[in-house]
């Protein structure tokens, strides 16, 4: 039998899960979807929301996972010591019979993550060590006190129970479903190992949402399988927008993506530095190639051949979005272009930065 999303009737909490440092671009995104400020809250985890709008949250297109806040009993905290009672006095199995429609148990999944103690080899064993023994204390506590409704597996699950840890050594409780659905990127068929996921492409177009305008014609030079500029049209109307690579199944494959999205880009099978174009770009986003294998000084020389030919297409005031695994390396061959200002730098994770530039 499947299962069935009753759906939201009155406000309720919700926990859009993601990176803490993209959460205040998803706020972003909420406030303009009609989201009142004060129904957003930044966690550790990613952005609390009170709301019975399901449809201006399912379309901020930045959460990893949505899901249902599970409350605890006022004035308890969950924690490894008392998880069989707490978890025995939670609206676990309320939630579960308020919106899951479907027969019992449900599959189910249990997700723990505890915090970061430390870098390296050695601190991220320590920390799975940890999230397998809290994960079994966990799983024991449900078990007992939802045997009827819960049956705990570890794969083909329908629904997953997520427990992140705060420093403090408590413990949220969330609850995510597969019948509630996520369309979001229903267009990504074609994919490749190197494909920048959906949620990291729209999270880079709301980083440069001040910078970007309504109708700018659009460049992405190393397109892949067009998930970026994708969304860019998605994030808002443009003019012209163009995806180039030198890779025919990449581009095969970003063509399908783009029809499925019914967005109409233009997508050429060609070297961005053969590239010609009969006018000028307002905006160039891209996720620049990984030149791990290159030295330095060739590092150097590809940035500096892009930066020369971006500048030979594009118009005056021109905004670029730039994301390089190489940011220190890039830098240095950025400042050799007097006619590029760096309007702003985000980390986006890693070693990993967008670079916003402006054509002075």
């Amino acid at each position: 039998m499947g299962y069935e999303f009753k759906g939201i009737k009155k406000r309720i909490p919700l926990l859009l899960s993601m990176p803490h440092s993209y959460a205040r671009y998803a706020a972003s995104a909420l406030l303009r979807a009609g989201i009142a400020a004060e129904d957003i809250r930044v966690t550790p985890f990613g952005l609390r929301v009170m709301t019975d709008d399901m449809a201006a949250v399912t379309g901020c297109r930045l959460y990893e996972r949505l899901y249902l806040t599970i409350p605890i009993k006022r004035g308890e905290k969950l924690t490894c010591e008392n998880a069989g009672q707490t978890i025995g006095t939670s609206m676990l199995k309320r939630i579960l019979d308020s919106y899951i429609k479907g027969e019992r148990p449900i599959p189910t999944r249990i997700r723990v993550e505890v915090p970061a103690t430390g870098t390296g080899k050695r601190a991220i064993e320590r920390m799975r060590d940890e999230e397998s023994r809290v994960a079994g204390i966990f799983t024991d506590a449900i078990k007992e006190a939802l045997p009827q409704d819960i049956e705990i597996v570890t794969s083909g699950y329908e629904c997953e129970i997520f427990l992140p840890g705060r420093p403090d050594g408590t413990y949220g409780m969330y609850l995510w479903c597969a019948c509630m659905g996520d369309g979001r990127f229903s267009y990504r068929r074609a994919l490749e190992p190197t494909s920048m996921s959906a949620v990291r492409a729209a999270t880079m177009i709301e980083m440069l949402h001040p910078y970007i305008i309504e109708e700018d014609s659009v460049l992405d030079p190393f397109c892949g399988t067009g998930t970026l500029v994708i969304e860019r049209r998605r994030h808002g109307r443009t003019g012209n927008v163009f995806g180039t690579d030198i890779s025919e199944r990449m581009i095969a494959g970003a063509r399908e993506n783009a029809a499925l999205s019914s967005e109409h880009i233009h997508f050429i099978q060609r070297d961005f530095f053969d590239f010609t174009y009969d006018g000028f770009f307002d905006e160039i986003i891209t996720e620049l190639p990984d030149l791990y294998h290159r030295s330095e000084r060739e590092k150097r020389s590809f940035f500096g051949a892009f930066l020369k030919k971006c500048l030979s297409i594009t118009a005056e005031g021109a905004v670029f979005g730039i994301l390089t695994g190489e940011a220190d390396i890039f830098s240095m061959e950025l400042k050799r272009y007097r006619e590029l200002e760096t309007a702003e730098t985000i980390g986006f994770g890693g070693k990993r930065e967008v670079f916003v530039l402006r054509r002075l």
